[in-house]
Parts: structure tokens; C-alpha cells; sequence
């Protein structure tokens, strides 16, 4: 696949990693990075908005309060998530 020549510039720019960026390195020797699933972020805010309906609809107000409580709990996540993405 490769020629002697080009697997020897190959280690030698790996080496260079190493020596001048050693996190680097061990990230790009780890592969890709997992992304974290949005799933629980989309659930949550599902539920709140559903709640929210049927305790307006019904005029039940544990619904709506209900509602408020895990839409405050969904965007916790969310702004959880994006600061953890700019770090």
C-alpha cells in the first residue's frame, strides 16, 4: 500500500506529533470521538411540551406545573450539553 519512503516520512511526522503535541496525539491515536446521544434532551422535551398541552387543555395545574418543572429540567440539559461541546 505504501513504499518504504512513504511509511518512514509517515513515522517520522508521527513522531513528530508525539514530541510537540503529545494530546494530540493520543486523541488522533484513539479515533473519532463519540458523540453523546441528544435522546434523552428530545424525550424530555416531548414530555414537557405533551404535559403542557393536556394540562392546558384540562386545566389541571400539577399538569402544568408538571410541565414547567421537567421543561426547566430539559433546557438544563441542553445548555448542559452545549457548554460541554464549546470546552
Amino acid at each position: 500500500m505504501f513504499t518504504p519512503y512513504e511509511r518512514r516520512q509517515l513515522r517520522l511526522i508521527e513522531e513528530w506529533f508525539e514530541q510537540d503535541d503529545p494530546e494530540l496525539a493520543r486523541t488522533l491515536r484513539s479515533g473519532p470521538v463519540k458523540q453523546p446521544s441528544t435522546a434523552p434532551q428530545v424525550i424530555l422535551l416531548a414530555v414537557a411540551g405533551a404535559l403542557g398541552m393536556l394540562g392546558v387543555i384540562t386545566g389541571a395545574g400539577m399538569l402544568i406545573f408538571a410541565a414547567l418543572a421537567s421543561g426547566v429540567t430539559a433546557i438544563y440539559l441542553v445548555s448542559a450539553r452545549r457548554k460541554k461541546d464549546d470546552a
